[in-house]
């Protein structure tokens, strides 16, 4: 695209200097045509070939190269019973401010190659790593730099490889991707409107994950909501992988993937289609992981990395649907992890496995409302939303423990249940490719336990009875604009 501007550039270039010796002069005295000089146009030259030398250009005719992203920033206030503030200019992590570079070509009349780069940030000042204490969010040792960006001026990390790969296409075959790319294993809700995760995903942790939890008596919990809700996304992770997606048979596509060195594999079918008015999308999905978690620094000897494998299994549901002529539509999710019961071996951390003997999980969501082009701007999208996360973040046996210096300990967590329900509001505006939006969510826990622990904790002695650890709710509004390019 921009290569073409320089090649119309120099046709242009060309065009005036033809002028000027053909019909121009044709039209003007000779004396006149001597004023202008022997140099004229060779000054115009010398410009041309300067814009050409200081633009970027793609590297080579045959691929086409598109660059596209978005810019997504919002404003969050919470309140979790003992406190509230409001932080401005985050990057919403439903939906992160992010670039991409792609391109394809046509190999024959059925074969196409192409690839997809995309670069998104994941720093400090976003919506997922912010917490009462930490209004930076900053990640510290990740990027090998500051570990808060308080001072003025000091740039945040922007450059997280979200995807990189190329991938082979037949019309009648299918694609096959190799790169880092998304898993083709379990998903979670299908969002008909196109714009209600940014202020609404389908996880309950990218808004608010950072921040921990409050008891009654307003002691800071060692746990945070993160801890006890689902793993970043509830749905299948981005790896290094093979994936094969078949093309659309009445709707239906057929998905699968290997990752790793073969220990991480799935397969999903998908459907997609819109008849007598209505608009309907579905997932079914499986994984199943076996990659033992490599260490820092790789030896023989090291018993937790050529010990015990996972053995992860996970499945997933999702349905949605939209009546077209009115707006109204309805859309979720249902998904399962059984993490066996390892007691040796290495954590993986696939699908939030933080602890061994990782008790079994379950995440659901349901999201319904109306989405309509009512004022002409684009359309309008009115939601409300209900969801629970069950035992992400308790173990079996003696249960997991939360500990972190300065605040409220919480042993031998057994059971935990996360609920959500929100509402909220998103409006597209075509013109400008941009939708801004207002979401509210309140987030409420219960946490069983059985171990010793400080006042407020689980108290009692080691294999007393389960007890329901003391917890307040969080609320949190979050408003902001995505713009696309």
């Amino acid at each position: 695209m921009i290569g073409g501007l320089s090649k119309s550039s120099s046709r242009l270039a060309l065009a005036v200097a033809a002028g000027l010796f053909t019909g121009g002069v044709l039209a003007m005295p000779s004396a006149k045509a001597a004023d202008l000089g022997g140099d004229c146009c060779a000054d115009l030259e010398e410009r041309v070939a300067e814009l050409e030398s200081t633009t970027a250009r793609k590297g080579n005719r045959k691929m086409s190269l598109t660059v596209t992203g978005q810019v997504h920033r919002s404003v969050i206030w919470y309140d979790d019973g003992h406190s509230s503030t409001t932080y401005y200019g985050l990057d919403n992590t439903n939906a992160s401010s992010r670039f991409i570079f792609s391109g394809n070509a046509r190999v024959t009349p059925k074969v196409r190659m192409g690839f997809e780069i995309m670069i998104e940030i994941e720093a400090g000042g976003t919506s997922s790593k912010v917490s009462q204490f930490d209004e930076d969010g900053k990640v510290g040792a990740q990027i090998g730099g500051p570990a808060s960006f308080n001072a003025h001026n000091v740039d945040a990390y922007f450059g997280d490889a979200r995807r990189a790969a190329f991938y082979m296409e037949h019309d009648d075959l299918g694609r096959l991707t190799v790169g880092r790319w998304d898993a083709a294993g379990v998903l979670a809700t299908i969002d008909l409107t196109g714009h209600l995760f940014l202020g609404a995903s389908s996880s309950f942790i990218l808004l608010n994950g950072g921040f921990f939890i409050r008891g009654g008596g307003g002691e800071y919990y060692a746990t945070t909501w993160g801890n006890i809700g689902d793993p970043a996304s509830a749905s299948s992770g981005r790896t290094e992988l093979v994936r094969y997606d078949s093309p659309v048979w009445h709707g239906f596509i057929f998905g699968s993937f290997i990752a790793e060195s073969g220990d991480y594999y799935g397969a999903q079918i998908r459907y997609a289609n819109e008849f007598q008015g209505f608009r309907l999308a579905g997932a079914i999905g499986y994984e199943r992981v076996r990659d033992i978690s490599t260490p820092n620094v790789v030896s023989p000897g090291d018993v937790a990395f050529t010990g015990a494998r996972p053995d992860i299994n996970v499945w997933g549901i999702a349905l949605s649907a939209m009546h077209v002529p009115t707006g109204l539509f309805v859309q979720g999710h249902y998904n399962a992890a059984d993490y066996g019961d390892r007691t040796t071996g290495a954590v993986s951390g696939y699908w939030g496995e933080s602890v061994l003997r990782k008790k079994d999980t379950a995440h659901w969501l349901i999201q319904a409302g109306i989405s309509k082009n009512w004022f002409g701007y684009g359309s309008t999208s009115v939601y409300g939303e209900y969801g629970v996360a069950t035992d992400w973040g308790a173990a079996n046996g003696a249960g997991r423990n939360y500990t972190t210096a300065g605040f409220t300990a919480v042993n031998g967590v057994t059971d935990t249940e996360m609920r959500i329900w929100g509402l909220g509001i998103a409006q597209n505006f075509d013109a400008a490719a941009t939708a801004v939006y207002v979401g509210y969510r309140h987030m409420e826990a219960d946490i069983t336990c059985t171990g010793a622990g400080p006042v407020g904790s689980c108290a009692g002695a080691a294999g007393a009875p389960p007890t329901k650890l003391n917890t307040e709710g969080i609320d949190v509004i979050v408003m902001g604009a995505r713009v696309l390019f």
